[in-house]
């Protein structure tokens, strides 16, 4: 997945989430996740998946059921926000990414040794963010992590700061708003702003 950033396409048709994506793409955001829990996800996914220029899975996996039907469509990764061990063998075998939740040190740890490929650390707004995963961190060894939860253009630096492999952009990037009135253009502009902070923080190095 490039530039660090995930883009989390909830929108209330597929029509709309398939035109979100067009516009995420242009603006240089390539890598999508496809929310089970969105209307006819599945047709959404496998509308995107044969797609070269994207990468895109499938979130709010909650069990083997729907991870064999998100499979199926061609997700490419599939995000749990809980710790279904379950799903690590089923990516494995489909040679896909698999992605656990976990919030605590514990959690954690536990999804990485059961096998995860990434840990997403969720919801982690609601304990502090950046200075959380920080403080997180220092205890833990290196690990495979993605973020999720209130990531915006003005916390972004303080999470590109953090040795964490991706950051899932929801609302803050996705503005329902523009969605409803269908300035997907807009969306496409909001992409590129935080692609170059992305870029700026890589060259900064």
């Amino acid at each position: 997945m490039r530039r660090k950033l995930l883009a989390l396409i909830r929108t209330k048709t597929p029509e709309q989430a398939l035109a979100t994506a067009e516009a995420l793409a242009t603006g240089g955001i390539t890598s999508l996740e496809i929310p089970l829990t969105m209307p006819e996800a599945v047709q959404v996914l496998k509308a995107l998946a044969p797609r070269h220029d994207l990468t895109v899975g499938a979130g709010t996996v909650l069990n083997k059921e729907q991870a064999e039907v998100a499979l199926e469509a061609g997700a490419r990764f599939l995000v749990c926000p809980i710790g279904d061990v379950s799903l690590v063998s089923l990516c494995r075998e489909a040679g896909a990414v698999s992605v656990l939740g976990a919030l605590t040190p514990t959690e954690i740890l536990m999804a990485h040794r059961v096998g995860a490929d990434v840990v997403k650390i969720f919801p982690v707004d609601a304990l502090g963010g950046p200075r959380f995963v920080r403080a997180v961190l220092e205890a833990l060894p290196p690990l495979p992590l993605m973020v999720e939860g209130g990531a915006t253009l003005e916390n972004l630096p303080d999470y590109l700061g953090l040795p964490i492999r991706l950051i899932a952009l929801g609302e803050a990037l996705i503005v329902p708003r523009l969605v409803a009135k269908g300035a997907y253009a807009a969306i496409s502009a909001r992409a590129r702003d935080y692609v170059l902070l992305v870029d700026r923080r890589k060259g900064s190095r």
